[in-house]
């Protein structure tokens, strides 16, 4: 019996004892699943951290991205303010700038070092090298002059190069007659780079180029007076009074101010590359009564072509009086006029600016629309002028536009982007026999800027 209740008792403390290892396991194991799903809570709230914190290095670049432009914003008003002095104009004479090194690399390089007509490239700007190919390819370089005089008897209509489709119905509105301007000769309008080197002494000279190339090298005694000096870029681009010339009184205090009185013989030069701003400031000083004042042909490219020297030293000349009346009439025509003469017969409108300009493919300077006047024609600048940036003789430019049905009887108003290609093409016409010959001064950028004028985009 005694043993029969011990054999229980051991039972029991087995059983006890087999149920207590069975709980310690299972307790084991809850805590091992519990460990596991813990650890990947861990792990999830690790990986979500993580991932956090990734989404905000990536947040923190684009919020810096979008937070760059209004950074970037902050600086613009002062970066502004020196292009809304004049916006456009800084772009003009960039490309002008371009334009004129690539024209002096191929005057280095070419064999009697003085180079061919560059034209500023069309992406980008008075002033398109798509246009030079219309410049290089016209028949008078390749026909004699002799030859192509005979061959154009029946080109003196001038109404018969005009596309008659492009002018509106009602046209013209209040013709009148465009008054003969004063004749120019080779001798009053041009010097040599020879010539300079012997009377240099004698003259005023004025580089007509932007600021930026006159530092980098000008004919000593030159002062520098771009395009912008001359005209109001203070007004809204766009606008008929945006680029003009100053008033009479005004562009006087400027004019005595670069030394010129009037009496001394002045010279404007430029370059190959620019869009001829010595023909702009030769222009200007006409209407402001100044016979004595001429163009350096070739520009700076013959004179150093000639073994002229060239200095980086900034020039200034003493302020003199000087005095403007009033202006030479006859050298401007104006968008007024033009409006209320397109499509009257006689009347030629000439565009000489680039190709893809004309067509409106193109619209380097800001312009409100792309396009030309209605009824225009087109003949770039370049096509003036030799394969060295030399005035063509008169015959030349004579046979050149009897192609296109024009004659000396015919009224010219010639225009551009802003009136400095137009100007210097206005005193060449001047100087082959084309005396009733205007420049549109307030240009296409004026004409573009008013939507209620007609405009023609092929």
């Amino acid at each position: 019996m005694k043993k029969f209740l011990t054999m229980m008792l051991v039972t029991a403390l087995v059983a006890g004892a087999t149920s207590a290892v069975a709980a310690t396991e299972e307790t084991k194991n809850n805590d091992s699943a519990a460990d596991s799903i813990l650890s990947q809570v861990q792990a999830n709230k690790a990986a979500n951290k993580e991932k956090a914190g990734e989404q905000k290095e990536a947040a923190a670049p684009k919020k810096a991205e979008e937070k760059k432009p209004e950074a970037e914003k902050a600086p613009a008003p002062a970066q502004k303010e020196t292009p809304k002095k004049n916006e456009a104009a800084s772009t003009m004479d960039q490309i002008v700038k371009e334009a004129a090194e690539k024209a002096a690399k191929e005057q280095e390089a070419s064999p009697n070092n003085r180079g061919t007509v560059a034209v500023p490239p069309a992406e980008t700007k008075k002033d398109e090298p798509a246009a030079s190919a219309p410049a290089k390819t016209e028949p008078a370089k390749t026909e004699p002059a002799a030859a192509v005089k005979p061959a154009e008897p029946a080109a003196p209509v001038t109404p018969a190069v005009t596309d008659a489709a492009e002018i509106p119905a009602g046209r013209p509105l209040k013709p009148a007659a465009m008054q003969a301007g004063a004749p120019e000769t080779r001798e009053s309008l041009i010097v040599s780079a020879e010539w300079l080197k012997t009377n240099r002494g004698k003259v005023i000279l004025i580089d007509s180029r932007p600021e930026s190339l006159y530092s980098g090298g000008h004919i000593p005694g030159a002062v520098n007076a771009p395009w912008t000096y001359f005209a109001n870029m203070n007004a809204k681009q766009g606008t008929e009074k945006w680029g003009v010339i100053w008033p009479a009184a005004t562009m006087a205090k400027r004019i005595g101010a670069l030394g010129v009185d009037g009496k001394k013989m002045v010279i404007a030069y430029c370059d190959a590359g620019g869009w001829g701003q010595s023909g702009w400031t030769l222009w200007i000083l006409r209407q402001a009564g100044i016979k004595n004042a001429k163009i350096l042909e070739g520009g700076i490219g013959a004179w150093k072509a000639a073994g002229g020297q060239v200095t980086k030293t900034k020039n200034t000349n003493k302020a003199v009086a000087f005095t403007i009346k009033q202006y030479v009439p006859n050298y401007t025509a104006t968008t007024e006029w033009i409006n209320n003469n397109i499509g009257k017969p006689g009347l030629v409108i000439l565009d000489v600016r680039t190709e893809p300009e004309f067509l409106g493919k193109i619209r380097p300077f800001q312009e409100k629309r792309a396009g030309h006047l209605p009824g225009a024609i087109n003949i770039p600048r370049e096509s003036f002028l030799t394969a060295d940036s030399h005035f063509k003789p008169a015959e030349e430019v004579q046979a050149l536009l009897a192609q296109h049905g024009i004659t000396p009887e015919s009224e010219i108003v010639v225009y551009d982007t802003a009136g400095v290609r137009s100007a210097f093409v206005t005193m060449l016409l001047r100087y082959s026999g084309f005396v009733k010959s205007q420049s549109y001064d307030e240009g296409f950028q004026a004409w573009a800027g008013n939507p209620e004028l007609p405009l023609v985009k092929p």
